[in-house]
């Protein structure tokens, strides 16, 4: 079993090459030979060299080629009457501005393939709007979830939570949850609410991914969750490398 990185120096694909026992295909002044008997991860690539192409690729470049942009992934979701709950989306600013007149904060996202909330803009009634090629209705949530899955199953769950150190007073992001903000995925002590594993399922059944990593938000008022994007290349420490490995080496 061989790895294929989109980024040479991902930390994800190195811990699970490790657990695998795979082999890393270089990005320059590879030797590596395709042949259809060979088995290719592909992390998070949306370009494979030509040699990788002969082989049997899990995670096609098409599929994160959708799943990386935002805009294309809602419409895939959007698109299958059967898809999971996502937030209300536009591309219209005249729609954005009726959302903003009934007194809904809007997420502009004018990075479509951002991550840790990159190209996000919050948008409050009131406030201009920006140019942007999507736009998203702000749900609030109750906290995050990270739903990991192999050939349309879930091998993983984790919940964000802020780190202790980031609980001495200092003023906290709740609406971006990321590193810089001070959180990180934990999987002890959690509970998972029903609808975040059903909207789970129900992304997995819509994408045309082999494997992935689902981040959903919750509401606990309406006790709904919504899928907000897949990564392809998620990253990997601990439990999380072992399930990986365990699910691929079942392949």
């Amino acid at each position: 079993m061989f790895i294929y990185s989109h980024n040479p120096n991902s930390e994800g694909a190195k811990a699970l090459a490790e657990a695998l026992k795979a082999t890393r295909i270089r990005h320059e002044k590879s030797t590596f030979k395709g042949a259809a008997n060979k088995v290719v991860i592909n992390w998070g690539a949306h370009n494979l060299p030509e040699e990788i192409t002969k082989c049997r690729v899990i995670n096609t470049p098409t599929a994160i080629q959708v799943a990386a942009n935002k805009l294309s992934f809602f419409q895939q979701m959007s698109n299958n009457h059967e898809g999971p709950r996502i937030p209300p989306w536009t591309t219209d600013t005249d729609q954005v501005g009726r959302w903003l007149n009934a007194g809904t904060t809007v997420v502009a996202r004018t990075v479509l393939n951002g991550s840790s909330g990159v190209g996000m803009l919050f948008i409050e009634p009131g406030n201009i709007i920006p140019v942007s090629p999507l736009y998203t209705q702000y749900i609030k949530k109750k906290t995050e979830y990270r739903i990991h899955f192999m050939n349309g199953r879930i091998i993983d769950t984790q919940r964000k939570a802020l780190r202790p150190e980031f609980k001495d007073g200092r003023e906290i992001n709740w609406r971006v949850r990321n590193l810089d903000n001070g959180f990180v995925f934990i999987r002890n002590d959690i509970v998972v609410p029903g609808d975040v594993v059903t909207q789970a399922n129900l992304a997995i059944a819509a994408t045309d991914l082999d494997f992935g990593a689902i981040d959903l938000i919750y509401n606990e008022q309406s006790n709904q969750a919504y899928v907000l994007e897949i990564n392809t290349a998620p990253g990997l420490v601990g439990t999380t490398v072992t399930n990986y490995a365990n699910a691929f080496a079942s392949l």
